[in-house]
Formats: structure tokens, sequence, C-alpha cells
């Protein structure tokens, strides 16, 4: 019965199952365990996640922003930016399409600057230069600043609408 006994327990297993068994069973044991590890590694960083989440949105929650954004300082901010490199990514076209041409026409004083150009021209020194007599030079003298003042008020349209001048 001595030999019988010897058999018994964790040491008897080893003895009749083998070596290799033995080492495939401490392996599934030690995979076992890993896996678990690992489950239970996985919880506590979702735990920790979800508490860092309800943290930051208590912080966040009690912040003052607008009191944030009057420590600003907006000059430095703006110093900091490449107005060319923010240029380069306007697309000219895509605005100009946008650009309701008549709204910024309605908004023009086509009459101020009609008064303007009719000072420039000023018709009544034309009158008195010729001694009130309308000869041809005067008229040619007429029709010349008649021409310019044509030519200021294309200009100044052409400017208005962003037109190259022709």
């Amino acid at each position: 019965m001595a030999g019988h006994r010897a058999t018994e327990g964790p040491l008897g297993a080893v003895l009749l199952l083998g070596p290799r068994l033995a080492l495939g069973a401490v392996a599934a044991v030690g995979t076992v365990a890993a896996t678990a590890a690992v489950r239970v590694a996985d919880g506590v960083g979702d735990a920790r996640r979800a508490v860092l989440r309800r943290l930051v949105a208590a912080v966040v929650g009690q912040l003052d922003l607008e009191a944030l954004v009057a420590r600003v300082d907006v000059n430095k901010v703006a110093e900091r930016i490449d107005v060319d490199r923010v240029a380069d990514r306007v697309d000219v076209a895509r605005v100009a399409r946008r650009v309701d041409v008549d709204a910024v026409l309605d908004r023009v004083d086509l009459a101020g600057y009609a008064r303007q150009v009719l000072e420039e021209i000023d018709v009544g020194a034309i009158v008195r230069d010729t001694g009130g007599d309308l000869t041809g030079e005067a008229l040619d003298a007429v029709r010349l600043r008649g021409a310019r003042a044509d030519r200021l008020v294309d200009a100044v349209t052409d400017r208005l609408l962003r037109r190259t001048p022709s």
C-alpha cells in the first residue's frame, strides 16, 4: 500500500501523467491567469477613463469661460497669425460668387459720384471762358471734359465692381 500512497496528490499526478502533461497543465493555468490579468487591467483602464471623463466634465462645468477668454491677449494671438498663409487658402472665386453685386451697387451713391465728376469738370467755367458764346472751341472743350468725366465714372465703377480697367 505504501506504493499506492506515493501516487496520491500532485506529485503522484505528475508521476502518473508524465512531465509533458504536467507542463501543459502549468502552461494552461499560466495562460488562464494571464488572460484574467489582462481582463482585469482592461476593466481598470475602462474605469480609469470613465472617472477621468467625469472629472474633466466636472472641472469644465465649473470654469467661467467668459473670465478665461477675457484674460486672452487678442493682440498677441493676432501677431502669431500668418496672414499670407491664410490668404493663400482663400478661394477668391468662391467668395466672389457669393457677393450680391446688386446689393453692393444699392449701397453706392452714384448720384454723389456724378456730382463730384460734374464739380471736377466745372461746366460753368467752360461757359464763362467762352464769353457766353458757345463756339466750336467751347463745344470741343465741353466734349473733351465730358469724355474725361465718362472715363472717371468708368474708373470709379470698375473699382467698385473690382473689374480690371478696360
